[in-house]
């Protein structure tokens, strides 16, 4: 199962669909993915992170909160931002103080929290 699990982390970068299959196969699966989930995390593009923080809240396993307290240093705003919402969706404790410095890292900076695009109409 383990070699089954590492396949589907790996697809999650594949933004051409393999991500959603593989993305449903791991909710499917459930919290025996989850350990595999935070240790392949690393190595996935920010596709692959903001499908891993979507399967972290629909299983909603509270050993995916230091995984998406470590997500709140990325790079890629988006990334810090779901996983700022996971996190308090989740109610993990101990995330409060780590998602108030990623707030005043935010400010510091003098970018928005969420740099979300207006969506046509």
């Amino acid at each position: 199962m383990t070699a089954h699990i590492e396949r589907l982390i790996q697809q999650l970068d594949d933004s051409t669909g393999p991500s959603y299959d593989a993305r449903a196969e791991l909710i499917g699966i459930g919290s025996d993915a989850i350990p595999a989930l935070i240790e392949g995390l690393p190595s996935l593009g920010g596709f692959g992170q903001l499908t891993a923080i979507e399967v972290f809240e629909e299983v909603a396993d509270p050993r995916c909160g230091r995984a998406l307290i470590a997500l709140l240093d990325s790079d890629d705003s988006t990334v810090r931002e779901w996983a700022a919402m996971a996190l308090a969706s989740l109610k993990i404790d101990g995330a409060v103080e780590p998602v108030r410095r990623a707030y005043r890292v935010c400010l510091e900076r003098a970018t928005p929290p969420a740099q979300v695009g207006a969506v046509a109409g």
